[in-house]
Formats: structure tokens, sequence, C-alpha cells
């Protein structure tokens, strides 16, 4: 699956309102820094920083979340692949980066077993992940 992700500087919990009522958002799914394993880095966020919100608008789903403080080296979008397995997600992420640039190697994050972002050759820039119901 490949989900449209938009991050915001610290104030996504504003933004997912306003979305739901101008374009009569359906929050599906939030998750909070403060709701992070300690240690995990996350954690040491603000408390209401949005890690990962999953929503509906007008029948497409997108991802929203916190990139932090400083614009991300990204812009405000991305594109998000959640696939089933780690060779997967290893095939993808490798072709992904060929020509291109890794900005997060992929690695375990306690949100997944696998995860990684890379910037490809054309500027776009990809989260690729396993993501774990």
């Amino acid at each position: 699956m490949i989900t449209q992700c938009i991050h915001f500087q610290g104030n996504c919990d504003e933004a997912i309102n306003f979305y739901k009522k101008a374009l009569k958002a359906e929050v599906k799914e939030i998750s909070y820094a403060k709701d992070a394993p300690v240690g995990s880095g996350m954690d040491e966020l603000p408390p209401n920083y949005v890690m990962y919100s999953d929503i509906t608008m007008y029948g497409t789903k997108f991802m929203l979340s916190d990139g932090g403080e400083a614009p991300l080296p990204y812009g405000s979008f991305s594109f998000m692949i959640i696939l089933e397995t780690e060779n997967e997600v290893k095939v993808v992420f490798e072709k992904l980066s060929t020509y291109g640039k890794i900005t997060q190697p992929l690695s375990e994050q306690f949100f997944s077993s696998l995860y990684g972002e890379v910037i490809d050759p054309y500027g776009v820039t990809w989260q690729v992940m396993i993501r774990h119901e």
C-alpha cells in the first residue's frame, strides 16, 4: 500500500482538527510521543507531538505526523510504502535509493521491524516500512 504522508512542524494536532472541520476528515488512528516507549528517542519530544496519524478525507487515506521544529530536508510531503515482508522492504528500498539519497538507513524501530527513508533521484521522498497491526 502507498499512502500520502504530510509532515507538520509541531502543529499536526491543530491541522488534524482543521481538516476535520474543513474536509470532514475522519481520524482512524493517532499516536503521540507521550505514548512512545521510554528510551525510543520519541519519548523526549513534546507529549502532543504526533508520531503517526491515519486519517481519511473524502475517501482517500493520509498519514499525518509532526516532523519537528525545523523544516524537513524533503519539505512537508512524502509517500509511505507499507509492505508485508522484510524482503519486500529491502528490495523496494534498494531500488528507490539507486542514484538517490538515503536519509534514514533501514533499521528496526519501535513501530516497525524495518523502516527507512530515501529521496529518489527525482527528489521524491519515500518512507518504506513494515507496519505491525
